[in-house]
């Protein structure tokens, strides 16, 4: 019997599991009786069909199926699905502003090409920075999930930009009657553990159903310093969290007539390491030469996860207003909150104070003793002869012994400035205003979803389906803690601190504090736990300069979508051999905007300069600057939106009863510069045998630019580079907008087979893309590699005046030296571009067997699935300017974690043994992910292949009908493959958490 249904909340899931696709442990059920099949809506169409009706690859990943698995989080689930490759979800802050956030990416193509829907509803994108041109997966709750639909194909046909390596579809559950309420713990040694707690509450009665749902979850804080794979000394990976801008750090002095006139002498030339570097956990970049700085892992003051707190409160009531009308309508609150990630105690310095004194092109005032040098309005940070920190260490008689007398005496005379590069403001030992010594930054994320829909027939065989979306999203948070360039001068001069006016007040009295950037102020290293020998109580920075100092960059970005649209769908009065032709069309109208604030100190149209109010005097005024920080750059604000329209239509035509052939085409005009787009999609399913059907699919997909992109501006981050000579550091990049943006597109194919034989069913899908104008960016890593190809100075680009115009690099003041050098790299200038065409291919694979009542009158199920990468060929990166920066590639089988953010294992696969009893189920996993050929540079680093096993049990326990769940993941306490990364791994596929145990607890009242 076919039954075919127009109804809100259809999936391909109940007759999945009845059929023992997706849910094996039911097959045995399903094989005796299957009463009815239902046609319901797929995810990929707007017809109603059946699951053997599928002409494109849809999984179907049910909550019981889930459960088996042992409730694994949503980041976890994701790792987890072989047809996804690096996926955001950890708390790792070198992949952009992520802590709580997580997204999905399938193919690997970037998170922002797979498409999320909520109940069949596009989700709007999240506010976090990194993410922000993607779904944020952590605001669903978990709860109120009773099945995940994933379309592992192109879908632009069917829903538009965006969907072009596939579909996420998280669907709600209808099934409860009643309150249950859920539990579960994660033990995790080094840290507290993770755990949630949720409450649910459905209604059923005559005419529709009801659900409310609550959810709480914590991830707990784990340090890099709980696992020790996570700090590798910089000899086994000096890509391993390493900097040479550190503190201890390297100072320079020099004669008073350097200091009076440095653009005629070159300026202050002598230079000296300060102390501690090895002691407090350090390591000098060059044992025969101390001036060659030392170098910081400011890693060990970072986490691998940090706590997260998760909320989420979810209802949905579908209700039959007549027989042949469904309203349904659903309303979402989530939020997560990360109160204190952890980050490196002070970021290296790339913008420096001006100068008092009228010099390199400065109008006059500015903080800094020292003249501009160079070019630029900018100075040193200057450290006067009289800075308590200064003559601390010119009072230790081994720091001006021999040689060093000469350096001591002009320091004693002079002051000192600090280095541009092999300098930083804290380092080793931390920041004193936390007492695990790392900063602490705030990040917050809230969404608010409300929709609704009107399902039915409005005549016999044509049923239509008006529905309404609306989200917006709140994201608190910004580049993090940054320290004032003008006030971290001034406390150098012993003008700092709240209680002090500088310019009447005297350095160190009257409330005017110093500010000591020497090592002698810490007393040792409280990441590792350290003591420092050289520390000297007396000259110890005081709380209230460094509160002063310290600046936390914070903005409210929002991101909101509304979405109208209207479906029709019926059958032809047509009689084709195998039955009615299916049709559907409809329209859509869709909304977004982006909306940035920031408070007027963070605001690049309100604080340019250094000397910017409120932190500076606000002179002298600057042209192209970034802002008022020593690191991080000012945001721009933003309030941008569009209007996206769409015409689309399908039709399904059942030619003969094995064979069917499936059309679609969507019209979707963004209008300006992006314009308007038409992609078609034709799949055909053919059954020659029962138990064999062959299904393919072709089509054309699309992304258009984010508004954003396309509007002029720029944003600003960090990249860590590997410099020949030097080795890895991090220097900022600012990337500018496009406004000749035009959208990326894609042809995909699929051509797939299903087996059917008995108990046993197997899939294969063999699927192609074939990108063109790839949405991207210019690499900076890539920009870095072609100025500076080696460390043999005839290799490098500085000739070249066009390309050199992109790299900013510390000026050292001497007109007859070129500053053009890996190691006085200070900044890389990049754009959005179009960039490279994009083949990939591969092949996913299913299959599992079912030996039913084998033992004991249980069912034994064996099950593997998995994903093969042939290819992923990116062709040549090519700036706007047209110099090639990145030869082309087949990213297949390779990872790049440092600057590019990718990693594309060959293999994927998870194969399971399960055995059910009544009611009773053991399940054991494999999870198989191949190991890549790490690049870094000309580097290459075979890693190996990650292989772990999960054991868990669920069952319900006879006294009081509760059903619990224990296991153990990663049972036999693998580490997770060394890749070279600033964690020492694989932080977009890996598990790292090592052996954890789960409890679990689920009562219905």
């Amino acid at each position: 019997m076919i039954k075919r249904s127009y109804f809100c909340g259809g999936s391909v899931l109940a007759v999945a599991l009845s059929f023992g696709l997706f849910n094996p442990a039911a097959a045995q059920t399903a094989a005796s009786a299957p009463a009815e099949v239902e046609e319901v809506i797929v995810t990929g169409s707007y017809i109603a069909g059946t699951p053997e009706d599928a002409a494109q690859p849809v999984d179907v990943i049910g909550a019981q199926d889930l459960q088996k698995q042992g409730s694994p989080t949503t980041v976890n689930l994701v790792k987890n699905i072989t047809a996804a490759q690096s996926s955001i979800g950890e708390s790792n802050r070198f992949l952009g502003t992520a802590a709580g956030a997580a997204t999905v990416n399938l193919r690997g193509f970037g998170s922002a090409r797979t498409l999320v829907l909520f109940n069949g509803q596009r989700m709007a994108n999240s506010p976090a920075a990194i993410a922000i041109e993607a779904v944020d997966i952590n605001f669903i709750p978990s709860i109120a999930i009773g099945r995940i639909e994933i379309l592992k194909d192109g879908a632009a046909a069917t829903y538009g930009s965006d969907a072009v390596g596939g579909v996420v579809n998280f669907i709600t559950r209808r099934d409860l009657v009643g309150f249950e309420v859920a539990g579960n713990y994660t033990l995790i040694d080094g840290s507290k553990g993770d755990y949630d707690f949720n409450l649910a509450h459905g209604w059923k009665f005559d005419r529709g159903d009801a659900l409310i749902t609550g959810t709480y979850r914590r991830r707990s804080e784990l340090r890099t310093t709980d696992r020790d794979w996570a700090l590798r000394p910089f000899a086994e990976n000096n890509f391993g969290g390493w900097s040479t801008a550190a503190n201890p750090g390297v100072f320079q002095t020099g004669t008073a007539a350097q200091l009076a006139n440095p653009q005629a002498t070159g300026g202050f030339t002598q230079s000296f390491l300060d102390n501690g570097c090895t002691e407090l956990g350090g390591v000098l970049a060059n044992a025969a030469a101390p001036t060659s700085g030392c170098r910081f892992q400011f890693t060990q003051f970072d986490n691998l996860v940090n706590d997260e707190d998760h909320y989420a409160v979810f209802g949905h009531l579908n209700f039959e207003l007549t027989d042949n009308w469904l309203f349904h309508g659903e309303v979402l609150w989530a939020r997560h909150a990360v109160d204190a990630e952890r980050v490196s105690p002070a970021q290296s310095t790339t913008q420096f104070p001006t100068p008092i004194l009228a010099s390199g092109g400065s109008p006059g005032g500015g903080t800094s003793p020292y003249p501009a040098v160079g070019l630029n309005q900018q100075s040193r940070f200057y450290i006067p002869a009289n800075n308590p920190g200064l003559l601390a260490y010119l009072a230790v008689p081994a720091n001006c012994a021999g040689a060093n007398a000469a350096i001591c005496a002009n320091a004693a005379a002079n002051g000192a400035i600090t280095s541009q590069t092999l300098w930083r403001p804290e380092g080793y030992g931390g920041n004193p205003l936390f007492e695990d010594g790392a900063d602490h930054q705030r990040r917050q994320a809230t969404a608010f979803r409300v929709g609704g829909s009107l399902r039915g027939k409005i005549f016999e065989d044509i049923g239509m389906t008006v529905s309404a979306t609306y989200q917006r999203n709140h994201g608190e948070g910004g580049a993090g803690p940054d320290i004032s360039v003008t006030r971290l001068q001034l406390a150098l001069r012993g003008l700092g601190g709240p209680r002090c006016n500088p310019v009447t007040g005297t350095p160190g009295q009257g409330g005017c504090l110093w500010f000591n950037p020497f090592a002698n102020a810490y007393p040792g290293n409280p990441a590792l736990g350290l003591t420092n020998p050289f520390f000297n109580a007396n000259v110890q920075n005081s709380t209230e300069v460094l509160d002063w100092m310290h600046i936390q960059l914070v903005a409210d970005t929002y991101t909101e979508l509304a979405v109208g649209e209207v479906v029709f769908n019926g059958q032809l009065p047509l009689e084709l051999p195998g039955g009615k032709i299916g049709w559907a069309a409809g329209a859509q109208w869709r909304y977004d905007r982006l909306q940035v604030n920031a408070p007027d100190f963070y605001d690049i149209n309100s604080a340019p300069c250094v000397d910017s109010l409120p932190y500076g005097d606000g002179l002298p005024t600057c042209s192209g600057g970034t802002g008022a920080y020593t690191f991080y750059s000012a945001l721009q604000e933003l309030d941008i939106d569009r209007n996206v329209k769409s015409l689309f239509a399908e039709v399904k035509v059942p030619i003969l009863d094995n064979l069917e052939i499936n059309g679609a085409i969507r019209f979707e005009d963004y209008g300006g510069s992006v314009g308007s787009t038409t992609n078609p999609r034709i799949s055909v399913r053919f059954q020659p045998f029962d138990f064999l059907a062959l299904r393919g699919s072709a089509g054309t997909t699309f992304r258009a630019p984010l508004q954003r992109d396309v509007t002029p501006g720029f944003t600003k981050n960090l990249a860590q580079f590997n410099l020949p000579g030097v080795g890895s550091l991090y220097r900022p990049v600012l990337t500018n907008n496009n406004p000749n943006l035009k959208p990326e597109t894609a042809d995909t194919y699929n051509v797939g087979a299903i087996v059917t034989v008995g108990n046993f069913r197997a899939t294969v899908d063999y699927f192609k893309f074939k990108f063109k104008d790839e949405l991207t960016n210019e690499t900076a890593a890539a920009l870095v590699s072609t100025m500076f190809p080696s460390a043999t100075a005839s290799t490098w680009q500085c000739a070249n005046a066009t390309f050199r115009a992109r790299f900013q690099f510390a000026d050292d003041g001497n007109p007859a030296t070129d500053d053009c050098t890996p190691a006085k790299l200070l900044a890389v200038t990049t754009n959005l571009i179009n960039g490279p065409s994009v083949d990939t291919s591969g092949v996913d694979f299913q299959a599992t067997y079912v030996f039913p009542e084998l033992f004991w009158d249980g069912d034994l199920t064996l099950g593997v699935e998995g994903t093969y990468t042939i290819e992923y060929k990116r062709g040549a990166l090519v700036t706007l300017d047209g110099f090639t920066i990145a030869a082309a590639l087949d990213r297949a089988g390779k990872s790049e974690l440092l600057s590019a953010f990718y990693s594309y294992p060959r293999w994927r696969s998870n194969g399971y043994v399960q055995f059910n009893r009544n009611g009773h189920n053991l399940r054991w996993t494999t999870h198989f992910k191949s190991g890549t050929t790490n690049i870094v540079g000309a580097s290459l680093l075979k890693t190996k292949d990650e292989v772990t096993h999960d054991l868990i049990y669920t069952g319900t326990i006879p006294w009081g009908d509760v059903q619990v769940t224990a296991g153990v993941v990663n049972v036999f306490d693998k580490d997770p493959p060394f890749t070279r990364s600033q964690y020492n791994y694989d932080y977009t596929n890996a598990y790292f958490l090592g052996r954890t145990f789960q409890f679990g607890v689920k009562k219905r009242f």
